[in-house]
């Protein structure tokens, strides 16, 4: 008996690989599309097969992304009557696409640093894990909408986009969860790194400031800066007098030297040199 239940596994896989190598064959035309969509967080293969097979690769026949999540099953329900909302259950739609997705919602959640994973845990937080995966999978499904309408490629935002879309919002929710369990919080702006640290600040009695570790605004100056020492300009390189007393660029021009001359006059003990004949 486990012979023949070996034996019929065996045949069982050979079955699955001969299929997924015919429709590895019907699928070339489309290699570069499955290329793109398997981009996607959570999306293999098998799943950029179901998408081409039940989407096909023309969305003109979907007239936005609400009419594909619609026609598909993954969008919320609209039972509403008086103002009042009675049940937000999903409709039946295609029940191969509708599945496939969902399980790839499932497998997002256990991915790190993914955009789609914090849309699965900032929704479960709220509605729960079902609600989340559901909700996944149609975020899925739009972003495929686009990679086959306009032939773009996914682009991931990282697991801290919303945290980096409102940095404040996220700052105050951290802030009062640390005041709920027994914990005084005060929230202070990081300031940007510099090359050299700050001057310390000291207050009127000269000791340093210490309003920084205290959480408060600092009403102390900052020290006056240092102004740079003066320094004069450099004047014009002085002439080289050679032994003879007359300068090359005198020599050159063949003139009497003037710079000899006048390096004569300020210098009492050196002799007046000759001129040479003109």
């Amino acid at each position: 008996m486990l012979r023949e239940l070996l034996a019929e596994l065996e045949w069982l896989d050979a079955r699955v690989a001969e299929l997924d190598w015919q429709i590895s064959q019907y699928m070339e035309p489309h290699a570069d599309l499955v290329r793109r969509l398997c981009t996607i967080p959570g999306v293999d293969r098998v799943t950029a097969w179901t998408l081409i097979a039940e989407l096909g690769t023309d969305m003109s026949q979907f007239d936005d992304q609400a009419h594909l999540a619609s026609w598909a099953g993954l969008c919320p329900g609209n039972a509403e009557s008086a103002g009042k909302r009675f049940s937000g259950r999903t409709r039946k739609g295609d029940r191969y696409l509708r599945r496939t997705l969902v399980q790839n919602a499932w497998a997002v959640a256990h991915k790190k640093d993914c955009f789609l994973t914090a849309v699965f845990y900032r929704i479960a937080s709220r509605r729960g894990l079902k609600k989340a995966a559901v909700a996944v999978a149609h975020r899925i499904l739009i972003i495929a909408y686009h990679i086959i309408r306009d032939g773009a490629e996914y682009r991931e935002y990282g697991g801290n986009y919303f945290d980096r879309k409102d940095p404040e919002r996220t700052a105050r929710r951290l802030a009062e969860r640390l005041q709920r369990i027994g914990y005084d919080v005060v929230l202070r702006p990081s300031k940007p790194p510099r090359d050299e640290p700050p001057a310390p600040k000291h207050d009127h009695r000269g000791r340093p400031c210490k309003c920084a570790e205290r959480g408060i605004a600092c009403p102390h100056p900052l020290p006056p800066k240092p102004k740079p020492e003066s320094r004069p300009s450099p004047g014009p390189p002085r002439p080289s007098f050679p032994a003879s007393g007359i300068c090359k660029r005198c020599d050159n021009w063949r003139i009497p030297c003037i710079h000899a001359r006048n390096q004569n006059l300020h210098d009492h003990n050196s002799p007046t040199p000759a001129e040479p004949n003109t």
